[in-house]
């Protein structure tokens, strides 16, 4: 009777053993991925920001406005999938008015801040700030010319 109740504890250990490894590996893997931009995504949100004239700061354009810049970019059948790859390359493929136009470039990212090496515009560099990163959806704070534009992103 003893020994058939050791058996059984140690079964049971080996098999406490191996669901504790086999969840923390999963989770640990779940985790690097949420954290990962390489893969597909396709622009679901743009948030356009305004200058405060009283106060000065970047503030989101009022519910009416952002409804009106929505549906001009829905008649323009805008459509933008970015595809990052683990070489730090990116391919951004926009869709725009029946025309579609590719790009790829390499890509570098120091802690929240993306560089995608987009060229200089008016001797204004593109500063991306990644303001939040899960499995299937990544938001920037995209700056330009000391004007903020909100940009999400849905994983394809």
């Amino acid at each position: 009777m003893k020994s058939e109740m050791s058996k059984t504890i140690a079964f049971l250990c080996r098999s406490f053993i191996m669901v504790f490894i086999l969840t923390t590996g999963l989770a640990g893997w779940s985790r690097s991925h949420a954290q990962s931009i390489v893969g597909k995504w396709k622009r679901d949100l743009t948030v356009i920001y305004t200058t405060d004239k009283k106060t000065g700061k970047q503030i989101p354009l009022t519910p009416e406005q952002q409804k009106q810049y929505d549906e001009a970019v829905a008649q323009n059948g805008y459509i933008e999938i970015l595809e990052f790859k683990s070489d730090n390359t990116y391919t951004s493929t926009v869709t725009a008015s029946g025309e579609t136009k590719v790009h790829s470039e390499h890509y570098t990212i120091s802690g929240n801040k993306l560089d995608l090496n987009i060229p200089l515009v008016k001797g204004e560099k593109t500063t991306v700030y990644i303001e939040s990163l899960s499995a299937d959806k990544m938001l920037w704070d995209l700056e330009f010319m000391n004007k903020k534009t909100g940009v999400g992103y849905k994983r394809i």
